[in-house]
């Protein structure tokens, strides 16, 4: 169902971001949850509650209306595949110097129906009815040219009815195989010195498994460690192997987490490196809100 963006209040949101940012303390903003990059922010009005993701700041109107153009495009043919998406809207303000800032903006959808939640909280009957809902949307969406970042924090169950939240990182490809995304946008919250490498080493390696159904499972199956959930992996295995011709083994599962999570690992000590070298050594700002520690 669309929905009004409230944009006074995003306005007052963003000045507190802004101050949270100045003064390297994010306590007074209501962090309604978090990903391995970003943070998701709850607004709440009298209009109702909105779960708020801040994108990189675009450095001039081109780029940003370049990503809208790309979400747009991402949303449609997530919808055309039959996936129930997430309303999703896109407020942005001005700041100095022509740039932009931006966020992808939701109805706060209820917490406790989160597919992350549930896994911990139905029994094992409905946990393999969810996964095998949640195989059929793979299989339909997912192609070389169309990714999604399918772990189950992503997920939210309304009435039995599988809704897809994570739309921020437009997951499409070119015929040549190339990422839509503005990588180096998305990249800048690394040391600048170390963007490039990062980029260029890491990033096929982060969007590869999107675009196929295995490698969306493997990601899938791999983050149920981290939301300690591995008792599941054996029955989600038979299920998923079902309809692979490559089965996914129990220790190609652990393997693949062990990787994911010391490269992620890696990412977020970069990060916080170079805020420290912002706040401490350069005395300016550090222009990212920094999720908290991940326990892996």
């Amino acid at each position: 169902m669309s929905f009004t963006v409230p944009h006074d209040e995003l306005g007052h949101l963003e000045k507190q971001v802004q101050a949270a940012l100045r003064t390297a303390d994010d306590s007074s903003l209501d962090i309604l949850g978090h990903g391995e990059v970003t943070l998701v922010l709850r607004l709440r009005t009298d209009h109702g509650a909105y779960a708020c993701k801040r994108l990189p700041v675009f450095p001039d109107r081109a780029r940003f209306e370049r990503y809208r153009r790309s979400l747009d495009e991402y949303l449609r043919r997530l919808t055309d595949s039959g996936l129930n998406v997430a309303d999703t809207q896109v407020w942005h303000t001005h700041r100095p110097a022509g740039r932009i800032v931006a966020y992808c903006v939701q109805r706060e959808l209820p917490e406790r129906r989160l597919c992350s939640r549930l896994l911990h909280t139905e029994d094992e009957t409905w946990a393999k009815d969810f996964f095998s809902r949640f195989l059929d949307q793979v299989d339909r969406t997912v192609s070389p040219s169309l990714g999604l970042d399918a772990q189950a924090s992503n997920w939210i169950d309304m009435g039995g009815e599988l809704t897809y939240l994570d739309v921020t990182s437009p997951l499409m490809r070119d015929d040549k195989g190339r990422e839509k995304l503005d990588v180096r946008l998305f990249f800048t919250s690394l040391p600048w010195v170390l963007r490039d490498a990062v980029r260029l080493s890491l990033s096929k390696s982060i969007f590869d498994k999107f675009y196929g159904t295995r490698g969306v499972l493997l990601d899938f199956l791999g983050n149920l460690h981290k939301e300690r959930l591995d008792s599941l992996i054996p029955a989600f295995l038979d299920q998923a192997n079902g309809r692979l011709t490559e089965p996914i083994t129990a220790e190609e599962v652990a393997a693949y987490y062990r990787d994911d999570a010391r490269m992620w690992e890696l990412i977020q000590r970069l990060r916080k490196a170079d805020r420290f070298w912002h706040l401490k050594v350069l005395r300016r700002p550090y222009p990212f809100l920094l999720p908290p520690p991940v326990d892996r």
